[in-house]
């Protein structure tokens, strides 16, 4: 019984080495064709659109204070203009459940700072100074882990793939980025589509000391492009089964000459969790 318990362990072993290793050829050549892909840019009086088709799960509480959970599907659009003096833009409609009912924000804020934080993890001078080569890009990372999430692995891919799903991060960074994930334990690959519907090759983690969640982004392989994400329960919890999705985007760009016209002024308080 030992003997056949080790015998599935190493097995288990092994097919997780394979997947890495599937993974890692994979965003090796993500990384390429992303360095021959140019990027669309915004010209004077033009705007980068980020445009971000959501479907999150979200907590609520009944009348009774009875915990529930549902998905609830938005739809972001940023704007980010080729001119740096001129203020990005929100346009979003918060879906079903709003912080207010029927509640949609375009917002006009200088940096992006729409709810008086920035939209981005990181700004255009940090993004800037970052290296462009996987190894120095995976020790950047490490030298940033304050034991806040449940694993160092875990807390490096997090912070990677956020970067990434912003749509912001130009071609030669991102093609680092890719090679750092290929560095990270456990990280591995499928063919998945986006919430639209359009293929692409799925870069996922899941974490053992999250109950198994598995996040993933979603890539064209032909540009290099993060088209999406997903969130995956690999356990049955809190109500939710094996497989169930609790997050699931499409993301997409184009260049834009103009912006809607804001609907609010930019709060200076914390916003809401994007």
């Amino acid at each position: 019984m030992a003997a056949a318990s080790f015998g599935v362990i190493v097995l288990g072993q092994t097919n997780m080495s394979i997947q890495s290793a599937h993974a890692a050829g994979l965003l090796r050549s993500a990384a390429e064709q992303t360095m021959a892909f140019s990027d669309p840019t915004p010209g004077p009086g033009e705007y980068q659109r980020v445009h971000t088709h959501a479907n999150w799960l979200v907590g609520r509480s009944d009348a009774a204070g009875n915990g529930m959970f549902s998905m609830n599907t938005q739809t972001i659009d940023v704007y980010v203009p080729g001119d740096p003096s001129r203020d990005w833009v929100l346009d979003r409609d918060w879906g079903a459940i709003a912080p207010r009912p029927g509640q949609k924000d375009t917002i006009h804020a200088p940096d992006g700072e729409f709810y008086g934080i920035p939209w981005t993890v990181i700004d255009k001078q940090e993004i800037m100074g970052l290296s462009r080569e996987g190894k120095a890009l995976i020790e950047h990372f490490n030298a940033q882990y304050q034991g806040g999430s449940s694993s160092r692995d875990e807390d490096n891919f997090v912070r990677i793939t956020d970067l990434l799903r912003t749509g912001l991060v130009p071609a030669d960074l991102r093609a680092g980025l890719y090679e750092a994930l290929a560095l990270i334990p456990g990280v591995n690959a499928s063919e998945q589509t986006n919430f639209d519907g359009k293929p692409g090759i799925s870069i996922g983690r899941s974490e053992p000391l999250r109950a198994g969640q598995r996040d993933e982004i979603i890539i064209d392989p032909a540009t290099g492009l993060v088209i999406g994400e997903r969130t995956v329960m690999t356990y049955a919890l809190f109500g939710l089964g094996t497989n169930n999705l609790t997050a699931h985007t499409a993301i997409d760009y184009s260049i834009v000459g103009s912006v809607p016209p804001a609907n609010q002024p930019a709060m200076d308080t914390g916003g809401p969790e994007k």
